[in-house]
């Protein structure tokens, strides 16, 4: 997927966003943003902010800065109903405009699904965390099941390029978390690793609470 058809695709079905979501993947993202165990006056990034479907998890007196390269995203996400700080900017995740160490912890929802370099981009966002930091992940992923792979390549194409729904979301279908977390050599301590395998390939995913580990 090139970057610019990404920006373009979320861009187009920005306003349909959370409504597919409901429909099709609709989970609870306050024990997600939970995970991060996060205290008044610590800074998370929210990466890639979207429509804003973890801003009204993040408690008050939490900085949040939401990065994401669709402003009209962005925009939906402006009018969610929130407690904590919230800051948006435009930023491309495998190229983070913030200084080594800037985020106290970092939350991502259905995004390493939809960038061409889901390494570079977890490697980002560890760059601007702290050592220690907590970093909770929400994503479609590869099952584990060989006979739901099989379902998954046959749709892996269609994911990607025309979208599912066709024109509003587009993902790859075989994402595989095993080998971004546990074969990258990233500097990551996995602290929960919780998958979905389901017969519908369209519903397998993961959540994930990774800790900072570099020096």
């Amino acid at each position: 997927m090139q970057i610019h058809q990404v920006i373009e695709t979320y861009d187009q079905g920005s306003v349909d966003y959370d409504a597919i979501l409901k429909r099709y993947w609709h989970i609870d993202r306050e024990p997600l943003i939970a995970s991060l165990q996060l205290k008044p006056g610590q800074t998370a990034l929210d990466a890639a902010v979207g429509t804003g479907l973890n801003l009204p998890a993040y408690p008050e007196g939490v900085r949040v800065v939401g990065v994401d390269l669709s402003h009209k995203m962005m925009d939906e996400a402006r009018k969610k109903r929130v407690s904590a700080d919230i800051t948006f900017k435009v930023s491309d995740l495998c190229n983070l405009d913030f200084p080594d160490n800037t985020f106290d912890a970092a939350a991502s929802g259905y995004t390493l699904c939809v960038v061409n370099d889901p390494v570079g981009a977890l490697a980002e966002i560890l760059r601007v965390t702290k050592p220690g930091a907590l970093i909770a992940i929400l994503d479609y992923c590869k099952s584990q099941d060989p006979e739901i792979q099989k379902w998954q390549e046959l749709i892996s194409d269609a994911a990607s390029q025309l979208g599912f729904p066709t024109g509003k979301i587009k993902w790859d279908a075989l994402m595989d978390y095993d080998e971004l977390i546990y074969n990258s050599k990233l500097t990551i301590e996995v602290l929960a690793d919780d998958r979905t395998d389901s017969p519908n390939p369209f519903l397998c995913g993961c959540q994930l609470l990774l800790k900072n580990s570099k020096a």
